[in-house]
C-alpha cells in the first residue's frame, strides 16, 4: 500500500489551528445518550471474499480412459493375459492377470504392455490470464508369484495446450516422458501389496475464448520368466482431486491478467 505524501505546506494549513471550541463541547464520556454509526463498509468482507477466492477450485471430470496400446507375448494368441475391466468415468484403471511361464521354455522373458488414455476439453477462458490446475496420480498393485524374475511397473504421461482447437495435448513436448512412475519393477512374492502417490501442480498462458485440453495416458507393464505371476483385483492406477479422496477429477482455475498484474505489483512487488 503507498500512502500519499504531502506536497506543499499550504495543503496543511487548515490544521494548524484547532477548533477548540467545538472539540472543548464533545459529549463527555460518561454521555451514553448519543451514539455513532455510519463508518463505512469494513475490509473483512473484501478478506474474506478473497480468502474464499484463493480456495476454490473447479473440479473438472475426466471422461473413461480408452484402451490403446495391448502388446502381449506370441502366446497369447491375439488375448492379452493382462486383463482390464471396463472403464468408468472415475479416473482408474483397473487390471488383473494370472501368467505361466514353464521352466522348460527358452528365450527371452515374457512381457505385456498396455496403457489407457482420457483427454478432458475444459470450458472456454474468459478473459486472458493463466490456467491453473492440480491432480493427484496414484497406483496399487496387489500382486503374488514365484518365478526367477518378475517385474511390473506402472506410468503416467501428460499433456496441456492452451487451445485444443490449435493443438492436441498428446502431442506436447516432454509428453513421451512419464511425469509419473508410481511403481517401478514391483516383485511379485507372496502378499505384495505396493502403493505409491504424487500430485502435481502447475499453470499455462491462455487467451480469451482459448478452450484448454488435458491428456493423460495410464500405462501398466509386467514382464516376467520362469515361473507364474498374479496380479490381483485392487490392483490400478488412477488420477484423482489433489486432497485425498474422490478420483476421476482434476482441480483447475482461471486467473485473469488483470488479477495477475495486481498480485505483481501489491503482492510480488515487481
Amino acid at each position: 500500500m503507498t500512502i500519499a505524501t504531502v506536497t506543499s505546506a499550504r495543503d496543511l494549513s487548515r490544521f494548524e489551528e484547532l477548533p477548540v471550541e467545538l472539540i472543548d463541547d464533545l459529549p463527555n464520556a460518561t454521555d451514553a445518550t448519543t451514539s455513532r454509526s455510519g463508518f463505512g463498509d469494513s475490509f473483512d468482507r473484501i478478506q474474506a471474499g478473497i480468502q474464499g477466492w484463493l480456495r476454490h477450485w473447479e473440479p473438472q471430470r475426466l471422461p473413461a480412459f480408452t484402451p490403446v496400446r495391448d502388446e502381449m507375448p506370441e502366446s497369447d494368441r491375439g488375448r492379452s493375459s493382462l486383463h482390464a475391466a471396463a472403464t468408468q468415468a472415475d479416473g482408474a484403471v483397473r487390471v488383473t492377470a494370472s501368467v505361466y511361464d514353464p521352466p522348460s521354455r527358452e528365450g527371452a522373458p515374457l512381457g505385456w504392455s498396455r496403457n489407457w488414455a482420457s483427454v478432458a476439453v475444459l470450458p472456454p477462458a474468459r478473459d486472458a490470464g493463466r490456467l491453473y490446475y492440480r491432480f493427484r496420480v496414484s497406483s496399487r498393485l496387489v500382486l503374488d508369484g514365484q518365478a526367477s524374475m518378475s517385474l511390473v511397473s506402472t506410468s503416467v504421461n501428460f499433456g496441456i495446450v492452451a487451445d485444443a482447437a490449435k493443438a492436441s495435448p498428446f502431442q506436447t513436448a516432454g509428453f513421451a516422458t512419464p511425469i509419473a512412475r508410481p511403481l517401478v519393477g514391483v516383485q511379485a512374492r507372496e502378499d505384495q501389496d505396493a502403493d505409491a502417490s504424487q500430485v502435481f501442480e502447475g499453470s499455462i498462458a491462455v487467451r480469451q475464448g482459448d478452450t484448454p485440453a488435458m491428456g493423460f495416458v495410464i500405462g501398466t507393464d509386467v514382464l516376467f520368466r520362469d515361473g507364474w505371476v498374479r496380479v490381483h483385483e485392487g490392483s490400478s492406477t488412477w488420477i484423482g482431486s489433489a486432497d485425498p479422496g474422490a478420483t476421476g477429477t482434476v482441480e483447475v482455475r482461471y486467473v485473469p491478467s488483470t488479477m495477475l498484474r495486481f498480485f505483481d505489483r501489491t503482492v510480488l512487488g515487481d
